[in-house]
């Protein structure tokens, strides 16, 4: 069995490039896996702190929102006898950013 001679060594340029865009695809995840991962943690630092504050425990509340993500920002407010808490952090990837917010809503107690 004879090769033309133009298609020697395609099979390793394929493989090259599959294992390029497999490399990027696994990257891609990893970036997307750890931004959610992240949000997760503002979502739950989000519902901690507004729990605190529904119960009227402020101290409690300060301490929950140290549980932030590095760099994100909790701003809370008190809307309709409610506690309403925003995390938001700003993912990053080179210069691409986007940002995450997480809220919570918890009707204070009385």
């Amino acid at each position: 069995m004879t090769r033309a001679r133009g298609e020697r060594g395609m099979v390793t340029v394929e493989t090259g490039f599959a294992a390029l865009f497999l490399a990027l695809a696994a990257g891609l995840a990893i970036v997307v896996a750890g931004a959610l991962f992240v949000f997760g943690q503002c979502q739950v630092t989000a519902n901690e702190v507004a729990r605190q504050l529904s119960r009227g425990d402020e101290r409690a509340a300060a301490r929950a929102s140290e549980d932030a993500p590095a760099g994100a920002v909790v701003t809370s407010a008190r809307e309709g006898g409610a506690a309403v808490v925003r995390v938001r952090w700003t993912a990053k990837l080179g210069t691409f950013t986007w940002p995450l917010e997480a809220q919570a809503r918890v009707l204070e107690e009385r």
